[in-house]
């Protein structure tokens, strides 16, 4: 009689770990569309980021824990953001419309936990520190932080429509722009009007104010001070607040 040979268990496969680079890419490419396309084409796609999503969100929401104040305000925002939007439909959007803000979220929540998974608490973000004193700093965007450039005309009713939904925003009078912060490389698939909107990533610098240049006579100030829980805004209610004011005004000018 032969006997079976005995020896170490083979371990047990885990969950295999999200493609997200694959994810990111065909969301994308979905975006890149728009809300064109056949009917049939529009439903694949909703139905491949829904699917998406139903993996991103979980797999994000496990490792809030892990993250620290600066940035899980961000990472919770995006994802309540994408459980509005799953939920949502495509009501009066449309199916092309409802697949590119699917789309959307799947980007911004792949970014999140690209970082969360390459940082462990996203530690980059956290260790700057921001200008103390009188001195105002060149800091390069893309390394703690994207920056997003907005006209005063449209940043103005964009603060008030974000509320206490917003993160902290430097505004610059004598340019008449306004910046917000957002997550390095969440505003990469953005197409909206340059010259009212544009992102600040590698290779630019942004003007920072001191944390306590908040008043009126300081032409370089936060308009919405800089604190420990008022920092990053998520760029999905960002870009969400940017489109309605950009539509309610005829676009740029």
């Amino acid at each position: 009689m032969s006997e079976a040979r005995i020896g170490p268990r083979a371990p047990e496969a885990g969950p295999r770990p999200l493609d997200l680079t694959t994810m990111r890419d065909t969301a994308r490419r979905v975006v890149d569309s728009g809300a064109r396309g056949p009917k049939e084409g529009l439903e694949a796609a909703t139905l491949l980021m829904r699917g998406y999503l139903g993996l991103l969100i979980p797999e994000l929401e496990g490792r809030f824990g892990q993250l620290g104040d600066v940035v899980r305000g961000p990472a919770e925002a995006g994802v309540g953001e994408a459980r509005r939007r799953l939920g949502a439909g495509p009501g009066p959007l449309g199916p092309g419309r409802h697949a590119y803000n699917l789309a959307r979220s799947v980007i911004a929540l792949c970014t999140h936990l690209g970082h969360a998974q390459e940082r462990g608490d996203a530690g980059c973000v956290e260790s700057w520190t921001p200008p103390n004193g009188t001195t105002v700093e060149m800091v390069p965007a893309g390394r703690f932080w994207d920056a997003v450039r907005v006209r005063s005309h449209i940043g103005e009713r964009v603060i008030e429509r974000l509320g206490t939904g917003g993160g902290a925003v430097v505004e610059d009078w004598k340019g008449a722009v306004f910046y917000w912060l957002v997550p390095p490389g969440t505003t990469d698939a953005w197409d909206l009007p340059p010259s009212v909107v544009l992102p600040l990533g590698i290779a630019t610098f942004v003007a920072v104010p001191p944390v306590s240049c908040t008043g009126e006579e300081k032409h370089l100030r936060w308009i919405v001070p800089l604190t420990a829980t008022c920092y990053l805004t998520d760029p999905e209610l960002l870009h969400d607040a940017l489109t309605t004011e950009l539509s309610a005004t005829g676009g740029s000018r």
